[in-house]
């Protein structure tokens, strides 16, 4: 029982700490927002992502959480939107151009994975379309897995518009076959 509580608290506290860091990351862009135009969610790269970190991994919001280029909706934004979040946020400056600077020479960036660096530029479903499927499976289930992994469907058309996992029932429309196996 003590180890529970332990456990309970260590969960309270990270999902805290989370929470605040989140909620500074806003005050500092908002602060800063004569270079900041836009801020990108960056989900964990791991299987214990959820499912509406999964659908929001990389995509733009403006200061104000709005999107931009899609429809699915920020809530919270991430650190906030659900218990134990570990998603961050990328602020994204002004190019070179709109803050009147002279480009020179920029290097690649990376981002972490469970499995060491990937390009900067991987979203949670590039990575995932390239993970084993005993590894997809453990995040998406077995049917979705399977449809992935059959080309029958990619990971953002397993979300509605509302940032949510489509049911089983719902993704029969796309692949009655898959489903009746």
């Amino acid at each position: 029982m003590i180890n529970a509580s332990r456990r309970d608290l260590a969960v309270v506290t990270r999902t805290a700490v989370n929470h605040m860091a989140a909620t500074a990351r806003q005050e500092f862009a908002q602060a800063n927002s004569d270079i900041v135009k836009a801020k990108q969610w960056s989900s964990t790269l791991d299987t214990h992502t959820s499912q509406w970190c999964i659908i929001r991994d990389r995509k733009l919001y403006t200061l104000d959480g709005k999107p931009l280029g899609h429809a699915i909706p920020y809530l919270r934004g991430p650190g906030k939107i659900h218990f134990c979040c570990r998603s961050g946020e990328i602020l994204i400056t002004k190019s070179w151009e709109e803050l009147q600077i002279a480009s020179g020479e920029l290097s690649s960036a990376t981002r972490a994975s469970m499995d060491g660096q990937v390009p900067a530029h991987t979203s949670y479903a590039d990575w995932l379309t390239r993970q084993p499927y005993a590894r997809q499976e453990q995040v998406l289930g077995v049917t979705r897995a399977m449809m992935l992994r059959d080309g029958k469907i990619t990971v953002p058309e397993m979300f509605n518009d509302a940032g949510e996992f489509l049911t089983l029932d719902e993704l029969r429309r796309v692949d009655v076959l898959v489903l009746k196996g």
